[in-house]
């Protein structure tokens, strides 16, 4: 049996006495910082059984291991370092693997900042694209949120405090007509949350971890080209008229006043 189980994104009173009770259960724990799960466990006050390392550079590794004490009987829990596992987190090898191999997963719902942001931006969230982190690159991300500005609905977006000014700069450039919520540290002592038009946000960076909301609104456009000079406006009228830019050009010439 694999139970993904999802823990408190900050405050530790919104994990579930169900959570608890699987929690206590469990013969080994895959987490992605075993620190970081053997604290949860001290402050629910309850034994720790076998914890593991499971994290993005050790997945692949660890996945016949992992299926192999399973299939031998053992109860795995999958946890993240907070919240709901695999949103953004390792995990989804091992639960497609599960499956393949006949092996019963449950699911122990929570915390979640995706869903608890999206609840706090007064947006529509039907539908909603949760699109992790952006490129770091700025023209990668840039290409990315020209491409997610096509999507119909809102956007739900991860970003670290310490890029979220540079992020936001950029996508005042491409959409400067939507509006936003800015979540921070949700659920934790110095919890914020802004919701302004995106042009309005700050550009500055933020402390801790921060989901953004983009609501819905028009897609990017590209800005047309000034027309300087007869081949510019041949190269338009090329398009428009379905033939070469030269016979556009020839066609401009012979009608110029």
């Amino acid at each position: 049996m694999l139970y993904v189980i999802a823990t408190p994104i900050g405050n530790i009173s919104d994990i579930s006495q169900r959570a608890i009770d699987v929690l206590s259960k469990v013969d080994f724990v895959l987490c992605e910082d075993t620190r970081r799960t053997r604290q949860l466990y001290s402050a629910l006050n309850i034994p720790t059984p076998q914890l593991f390392s499971y994290h993005a550079h050790n997945e692949e590794q660890k996945l016949g291991w992992a299926i192999s004490k399973i299939k031998n009987g053992e109860v795995a829990g999958l946890v993240s370092d907070a919240g709901t596992p695999i949103i953004s987190d390792p995990g989804m090898r091992l639960v497609a693997a599960s499956h393949q191999n006949d092996v019963d997963v449950r699911v122990i719902p929570g915390p979640c900042s995706v869903v608890s942001a999206l609840c706090v931006s007064g947006f529509d969230a039907t539908p909603f694209h949760f699109l992790g982190f952006p490129p770091r690159k700025k023209g990668a991300q840039t290409k990315w949120i020209i491409n997610a500005s096509r999507l119909p609905g809102t956007l739900v977006l991860f970003e670290s405090g310490k890029r979220i000014g540079d992020l936001i700069a950029n996508l005042q450039n491409i959409l400067p007509n939507r509006k936003a919520s800015l979540c921070r540290e949700l659920t934790k002592l110095h919890e914020q949350i802004i919701c302004l038009p995106l042009s309005e946000l700050p550009t500055t960076q933020q402390k801790g971890e921060i989901v953004l909301i983009v609501g819905p609104g028009e897609e990017y456009s590209e800005k047309p080209k000034p027309l300087n000079s007869l081949k510019d406006i041949s190269a338009a009228l090329s398009n428009l008229w379905g033939v070469s830019k030269r016979e556009a050009y020839n066609i401009l010439v012979k009608n110029k006043p």
